[in-house]
């Protein structure tokens, strides 16, 4: 039994050395068994022609190109910050297989023009359009690392990117075009855009602490006395054309302080500039149709107060010189009722020129308050002055804060001055028209 088992193990041993023998001798390690050239060689992609990092495709009549394109929905399209989207456009002149693999490469633009490597990243979208002629992309700007102190600049705070777009199929590029953005930095254009508001409300508030004289006036606080009327009261339209003012010029300034260049203003945001000067423009002229109002008025109180003072007079001295005691005693009622006419009618005049005085000149006492905002002070005909909130106020007031700040953070996320909607549009004209119509059927004083 031992002489068989040593026997088999005789045979496995010798089979094993005739099959070594046969094998072809190499003492390289297999990652090593190469041509000596090869290792210097470019890594696949290059050595086929489709990474980011080859010789770009020489240019041709029949190769392809960017699309410049305009409109308010593509402000950006020549510039975002690292990770904000951006979309390009190519119009080639042959037609690009929908099944082309799509690189979009990123890196600095230097002066003179460097050898640093791209970055390479892939679209979030693609967009071919039914002749597969015209691409769409859209990707993010990824981090391009440290930013070389030669990096060729827009404006000082704007470096540009080379950007170079490949569409390769079967090792082919069918696409292979080149152009450059702005890479933005939105921590010091928001720092720009806050320099123009802050400067705005000190010039405003330097001009109302010069120029109002009025003591009410004066006790309010500094923004207060910016949105107050002559007649002392805040005014709610001034606040909007103030909000509309500071929001827009803010968004302007952050947006061109990002791309370099002038925006345009959109369409619905005009809009809303238009209405709210629309309303401080009616507010205004009603407050000085109600001044008008009331001094007519006081003009026929005291004209009818002077008539009432004439007929007690005539009445005093008929009752005088009458002779007959019964004809005297009803003169002297009819002159006694003559006179308390004539007094409630000076009353009456004493107090609608009061209330004309107080509109032109207001007494210390009246000061703006934040309520103004939203309380209505009405005048009746008598003179009486009656107070109620206002909810046409309260829904103005609402929806411009609301609105403005929907303007503001789209700025802020998507670095364009967002187009309104025309159902916000129209909802801020019927929340201005209805607080107009309120102040004319009440007759409001406060703006």
């Amino acid at each position: 039994m031992h002489d068989r088992i040593r026997s088999v193990l005789s045979a496995l041993v010798c089979l094993a050395a005739i099959v070594l023998s046969s094998a072809p001798v190499n003492s390289q390690p297999a990652s090593q068994a190469t041509s000596p050239s090869a290792s210097n060689a470019a890594p696949p992609e290059a050595a086929k022609g489709t990474g980011c990092n080859t010789l770009p495709t020489p240019a041709s009549a029949g190769g392809a190109s960017f699309v410049q394109q305009t409109g308010e929905s593509l402000q950006h399209k020549s510039w975002q910050p690292i990770g904000g989207d951006i979309q390009f456009t190519v119009k080639s002149f042959v037609v690009i297989p929908p099944a082309a693999s799509v690189i979009v490469c990123f890196r600095w633009k230097t002066d003179p023009k460097g050898n640093r490597d791209f970055v390479e990243t892939r679209p979030s979208r693609l967009d071919l359009d039914s002749d597969r002629k015209q691409l769409r992309v859209t990707t993010t700007v990824p981090k391009l690392g440290t930013q070389p102190n030669d990096t060729v600049m827009a404006l000082p705070l704007l470096p540009l990117a080379e950007v170079r777009i490949l569409a390769i199929d079967n090792e082919t590029r069918v696409v292979d075009v080149s152009t450059e953005i702005g890479v933005t930095h939105p921590v010091v254009a928001l720092g720009f855009a806050i320099v123009p508001v802050v400067i705005g409300l000190f010039i405003l508030c330097i001009a109302a602490n010069k120029r109002l004289r009025h003591v009410g006036i004066l006790q309010a606080n500094w923004f207060l006395r910016v949105i107050s009327t002559p007649s002392g009261y805040a005014s709610l339209s001034q606040l909007q054309i103030v909000i509309w003012t500071f929001v827009v010029a803010a968004s302007a300034v952050y947006v061109m302080s990002l791309s370099g260049e002038l925006i345009e203003i959109t369409s619905g945001t005009l809009v809303i500039l238009g209405i709210a000067g629309a309303a401080g423009i009616g507010a205004k002229i009603h407050s000085e149709s109600q001044t008008a109002a009331v001094e007519a008025s006081a003009v026929k109180a005291a004209a009818a107060k002077n008539a009432a003072d004439h007929a007690a007079a005539e009445k005093a001295a008929e009752a005088i010189t009458t002779a007959d005691p019964v004809a005297a005693a009803r003169i002297t009622a009819e002159s006694a009722s003559a006179q308390k006419d004539a007094d409630q009618k000076a009353t009456i005049a004493n107090e609608t020129r009061a209330r004309v005085d107080a509109l032109k000149d207001p007494p210390k006492s009246q000061v703006p308050r934040w309520s103004d905002l939203i309380v209505t002070e009405t005048i009746r005909n008598d003179g009486t002055v009656m107070r109620e909130v206002d909810v046409t106020r309260f829904q103005m007031l609402l929806f411009t804060l609301i609105t403005a700040a929907f303007v503001l953070l789209s700025v802020l996320t998507n670095y364009v001055i967002p187009e309104i909607s025309g159902g916000f549009q129209t909802l801020m004209g019927i929340s201005n028209g209805v607080y107009l119509g309120s102040k004319v059927a009440q007759g409001s004083v406060a703006q």
